[in-house]
């Protein structure tokens, strides 16, 4: 489990001067600043994976690709996460410069870390995005894709993939990529 920097309480102004002045990127939980450990080469290849395939896939359509070092809003909360890479066509505000609202699609590469917080802290905060269609949690060392999708109704449903060969739809994106390319 992460462990808040310090006791002080953040506003999100200060917040947004604080990452800005650091070198160091921070999630910001209900005013509490949390590290973020650096990444594995493998988690990063992976991560540049989907940005790739995102942008390749994605940029006619007028969507646009952020990997790292953009912060998504979670609604309703004071929550602002570094997912590892997500897809929006979130059009650009004063608003918006730092933090973005709409994602459509996360992606999040599990770190021995993070393993619990994407699972299940930030599934339960990324649900909670009326924009978001899907949720990849991507686990680096073994062939596991958990792929969260909302249905018509407005519910998730959880598909995993585990064979190299196995196709990944996004259909509502007209996506897919087999598992192992992920991997490679």
């Amino acid at each position: 489990m992460k462990t808040a920097v310090s006791d002080k309480i953040y506003t999100v102004a200060e917040y947004i001067q604080e990452e800005l002045r650091s070198e160091v990127r921070h999630e910001f939980v209900n005013g509490q600043l949390f590290e973020m450990a650096g990444e594995k080469r493998l988690n990063n290849i992976i991560a540049g994976f989907f940005y790739l395939l995102f942008v390749q896939s994605l940029k006619k359509a007028g969507y646009y690709a952020c990997i790292n070092d953009v912060k998504v809003a979670i609604p309703g909360s004071s929550k602002y996460y570094y997912p590892d890479v997500f897809v929006t066509k979130e059009k650009s505000t004063e608003k918006n410069t730092y933090i973005q609202y709409e994602p459509e699609i996360i992606v999040e590469v599990v770190s021995e870390s993070t393993h619990v917080t994407d699972y299940v802290d930030k599934y339960i905060d990324y649900c909670k995005i009326p924009s978001l269609l899907y949720y990849l949690i991507v686990e680096p060392e073994t062939n596991l894709i958990t792929v969260c999708e909302r249905d018509d109704n407005n519910d998730w449903i959880t598909h995993k993939y585990t064979h190299p060969d196995a196709t990944v739809k996004l259909a509502k994106l007209d996506i897919e990529f087999l598992v192992k390319q992920v991997y490679e």
